[in-house]
């Protein structure tokens, strides 16, 4: 991937972080990306989030299949710390 490329694709996924953000927030939670190499996004889960028993829901059902969709040919796998 050229830099150009690998910088509009880290540009457009942390313009949907931001626009998710705003759900996660609504229940006291939060994330934010931390980085992107070789297909992998790394987000880092904040907030309220970190001791529910829902986050599996909210973030690999949820955020992860959405970006999954969204990136299709630049991302193979969404991993939270």
């Amino acid at each position: 991937m050229t830099n150009n490329n690998q910088t509009r694709v880290v540009d457009r996924i942390k313009e949907l972080v931001e626009a998710l953000r705003v759900y996660i927030n609504a229940d006291g939670g939060d994330m934010e990306f931390v980085s992107y190499e070789d297909k992998i996004l790394t987000l880092r889960i904040l907030g309220a989030c970190k001791g529910c028993a829902f986050v599996s829901v909210t973030f690999d059902d949820g955020v992860k299949r959405v970006f999954l969709t969204e990136f299709k040919d630049d991302i193979k796998d969404v991993k939270f710390i």
